[in-house]
């Protein structure tokens, strides 16, 4: 076929209008990308400023919560430890008084005998759930995610206050508050209410509160080592994550404890108002880039499998599925130093030419692959090479003499059981001082023991093919 002309192409291009079709398209594809990138970094600015307020706001309002709820604490312990007996309290109008806070879910007293006056009016056995002595030690804190005392399928916050009379322990005060009430209380409204919050204590990675991923019990899990780094640092910022469809988070420091809030809300959300304008255009962009992608993935793929290809290729024995010499030079290369524990099998099949001159050379290849599958149940594929036609080398780590002999000793007995013989020589490296002295030795060896094979069997190699006795040939 006779070649275009290149000035041919170009002056059909020109008067067809083509080029200027093709020119316009290229540029409304760049308009049309730095404008959907221009909305996409204002609507992403916008969740900035959103985001980190409401955050903000959140934990002002949080801690300023829970201040309030420790002075409260500290007032009721005042008054408790007025009082002659715990257990005599009016337990109904001590609740009554406090309950102006639909965060506590729960009051009550942990004793010295480390049982639990409850504000319901009776007491439980706090082993298991709490320790007096250790609470105490703590001073006023709130602890981590515990089972709730009425119901332990329920995890709540404690809010920990001693009651001290003349300076000692008299009990300790607390108050239970569910996760749920609080992300419930203080859920953000930014975004229609789309958005989440929670709570991280940073000394464990645990969630405290957690509106977001809810099937998640710590930071880690979300898998964003970036995101849990910053969080258990006590940084504050702003990141999107990907994962999903998308998500933004701003997180700070709490003056709670060692707690971190974080507020978060879906990608698809942030971009709701932007996404009718530009769906259109995204749509055409995407599809550009899928076929961009699935051309570059096949030109990777195709291009990925030809390298294997190629390198199996040139490292494998084709008939047995073996390493070939190629590899079996590069290993011994790079041993090196690594001589501790090396050991070499040189292996022969016995009598090959004699079955290629009697049954043919299919037969001699079914007992070449049946001697390379014995070899590899034996010793493990990756130890064993093919370096010539009926020349097989084993190299293993660690294994003594009479260890190796065992296994060599299985893979004849298998072959006999076939009518398939083979001579081996085995050399540790212990016997020699090189590799090269040890891989020599091997072989010397299975010629002597290739020889007696064919001594005892009136044979003189390679002129007749072994009788069918059946005999183990030896290592």
């Amino acid at each position: 076929m006779k070649p275009f002309d290149p000035k041919k192409i170009i002056s059909y291009l020109r008067s067809s209008g083509i080029a200027a079709t093709l020119t316009l398209i290229f540029l409304m594809t760049i308009v049309s990308v730095v404008f959907a990138l221009r909305i996409n970094w204002v609507t992403e600015q916008k969740c900035y400023s959103e985001l980190t307020a409401s955050t903000a706001e959140a934990r002002s309002g949080l801690e300023s919560n829970f201040r309030s709820d420790k002075v409260t604490l500290r007032m009721l312990a005042k008054m408790l430890a007025e009082d002659e007996d715990l257990r005599a309290i009016e337990s109904g109008g001590m609740l009554t008084v406090y309950d102006v806070n639909s965060l506590i879910s729960e009051l009550g007293i942990l004793t010295p005998e480390n049982e639990i006056i409850r504000f319901r009016g009776y007491t439980v056995d706090a082993d298991g759930i709490m320790d007096f002595w250790e609470e105490v030690e703590y001073g006023e804190h709130i602890g981590a995610l515990q089972p709730s005392v009425s119901s332990p399928d329920v995890r709540v916050i404690r809010s920990f206050v001693p009651i001290r009379r003349n300076n000692t322990p008299i009990g300790v005060l607390y108050a239970e508050m569910r996760p749920a009430n609080i992300a419930k209380m203080w859920s953000p409204e930014i975004y229609g209410g789309n958005a989440s919050f929670c709570i991280i204590d940073r000394s464990t990675g645990q969630f405290i509160v957690n509106s977001w991923e809810t099937d998640k019990d710590e930071i880690s899990d979300l898998g964003q080592p970036g995101l849990t780094s910053e969080i258990l640092n006590g940084e504050s910022g702003f990141m999107r994550l990907d994962r999903g469809d998308g998500t933004f988070i701003s997180y700070m420091p709490m003056d709670i404890e060692n707690w971190e809030i974080a507020v978060a809300v879906d990608e698809s959300v942030v971009f709701a108002d932007a996404t009718t304008m530009h769906r259109s255009l995204r749509n055409f962009l995407i599809a550009q880039a899928l076929l961009f992608i699935a051309y570059l993935a096949f030109m990777l793929y195709t291009t990925r499998r030809s390298i294997t290809n190629t390198e199996k290729q040139a490292n494998m024995d084709a008939l047995t599925g073996l390493q070939n010499r190629n590899r079996y030079e590069e290993f011994v290369r790079g041993i090196g130093e690594k001589t501790r524990g090396l050991s070499c099998f040189y292996i022969d099949a016995n009598g090959l030419h004699e079955l290629n001159n009697s049954r043919g050379h299919l037969a001699g290849d079914q007992m070449l692959r049946f001697m390379a599958d014995a070899l590899k149940v034996a010793f493990g594929e990756e130890t064993v090479y093919r370096i010539g036609g009926d020349e097989f080398v084993v190299f293993q780590y660690g294994k003594d003499f009479k260890e190796l002999r065992k296994k060599m000793r299985q893979v004849q007995v298998e072959m006999v059981r076939n009518d398939y013989h083979a001579s081996a020589g085995l050399c540790m490296f212990e016997e020699v001082s090189t590799v090269k002295e040890m891989i020599k030795t091997a072989e010397e060896r299975m010629y002597a023991s290739k020889k007696r094979y064919y001594d005892e069997r009136g044979l003189s190699l390679r002129s007749s093919a072994p009788e069918e006795d059946g005999e183990e040939a030896g290592v």
